[in-house]
Parts: structure tokens; sequence; C-alpha cells
């Protein structure tokens, strides 16, 4: 379970499917740089955008995954509590989803991959119908296709668009289902200024004491077989 924006909630469906593959695509990244020892190559590195996120040994990345996939895929009994770290993770995944869909559309030529953007589509169609912004009630196991909605009604384009900035704008409002809010972003702002100026300017805001200072799990060299093994069991279940 996740603390988002749309209250506290497990993935389900589509938007599950597109966060499995999310995670799975980052992950598979992360591990390319470790040896057979768990030893992580000093010149390789995954970067996502997000500076937070960049800045964590990827020890601390992979396990960021496993938690943040535990979260938000799964009905935890509470939900995995509100940080800059946790928060800097998921919009790592976002991020990355622009530049899967930047480099499907680079390869248009191929007309039949839209692998990104069907999961995207999907995942908004999913979203739009749980609060019933469609104006209809989804029955059980009924389907409801992508095409039978009006993209320039919801702002979801085309499934075989170009337009970057509509499907830049439409991940940008998945991130927003999810995410509580941005104030990661201010991450180092906070933790470089003098800590009483820190604490009331977190206090004006309404932000958590902790959320800055989450720290980050750090497993060993011999936790991390089982903990790829565990997240690579939450992604490779059928979505709720």
């Amino acid at each position: 379970m996740w603390h988002t924006s749309q209250g506290d909630r497990t993935l389900e469906g589509a938007e599950a499917e597109l966060m499995q593959r999310l995670i799975e695509s980052l992950l598979e990244d992360l591990l390319m740089q470790f040896d057979e020892e768990w030893q992580p190559d000093a010149d390789w590195s995954c970067e996502t955008g997000i500076e937070l996120f960049d800045n964590l040994h990827s020890e601390q990345q992979i396990a960021l995954l496993h938690d943040v996939a535990q979260h938000l895929l799964e009905p935890t009994p509470e939900g995995m509590p509100l940080s800059a770290i946790a928060e800097a993770t998921v919009a790592a995944l976002f991020s990355e989803l622009h530049h899967h869909v930047e480099m499907e559309m680079d390869l248009s030529l191929d007309v039949e991959n839209v692998y990104w953007r069907q999961l995207i589509r999907d995942a908004a169609i999913d979203c739009l119908v749980r609060d019933d912004l469609l104006g209809m009630e989804r029955k059980t196991g009924e389907v409801i296709h992508v095409d039978e909605v009006m993209p320039t009604e919801f702002r979801i384009p085309d499934l075989h668009s170009l337009d970057t900035a509509a499907w830049d704008e439409l991940i940008e409002s998945l991130a927003d289902q999810i995410l509580w809010d941005r104030d990661f972003e201010m991450a180092s702002l906070f933790l470089d200024e003098d800590p009483r100026q820190s604490a009331t300017r977190r206090e004006v805001m309404g932000i958590d004491a902790n959320y800055f200072v989450q720290i980050p799990p750090d497993p060993r060299p011999s936790e991390m077989p089982s903990l790829v093994s565990a997240t690579q069991a939450l992604i490779r279940r059928k979505p709720r």
C-alpha cells in the first residue's frame, strides 16, 4: 500500500502492469554493473535524471526498488513511510518512462513498436475509469478498449502519435497519481541550509521532520541475490 495523492491504495490492473515493467527495466539496468561477487563497476552508472536517486549507491537503489515494488503492488498492512528517497525512486521510474517513449518514437519507422505507449494508454484509461472520469461504471470483467476513448477529450494521444509533449504530459499525469507531491525535488535545499532555518521552512510547508533525512537501505553483498529475487517475484506476478 502506498500513500498516494489519491489516497492510500495498491496499484491494480494496467497501472500496476506499467509499474512492473518500469521496475523490471530499471532493475535490469542496475544489475548490469555488478560482477559475480556483487561488486559494482566504478566506471558504470545508471543516470535517471532524478538527482536524489542517482546520488545513491547502486545497492541502495536496488533495495529501494524492492521496497517501492512491495508497497505499490502488494496490499501491505501499512503504507511505505513518505520520504524524499521513496518518492524520488518513483520519480526515477517515470523519468525512465520518458526515455523509453523517446527511444520508441525515434524508431518510428517500425509502426508496430508501440510497447511503452500502449502500456501508458492502458494505465491512463484505468485511472480514468477508477475515478469515474469517463462518466461510466466499469463492470466486472468488462474490457474497455483505449481506442473507444476520444484522445483529444482526455489528453490521451493516439497510440501512434509522435507528439513528444503530449506523451510527456500524460506520463507526468500518471506520476501525479502516485506521488504525494514533488517536495523531494527540494532535498538539496533543505539538507544544505542551517538546521533551524530548515526546520522552520519544513513547518511552514507542512513537511514531516523525517521526510528529507530518511536513511536509505544499504544491503550487504550477501543480501543482494535474495533481494533481487524477491523484487523479480513481485514484478512477475499477474497484476491484481
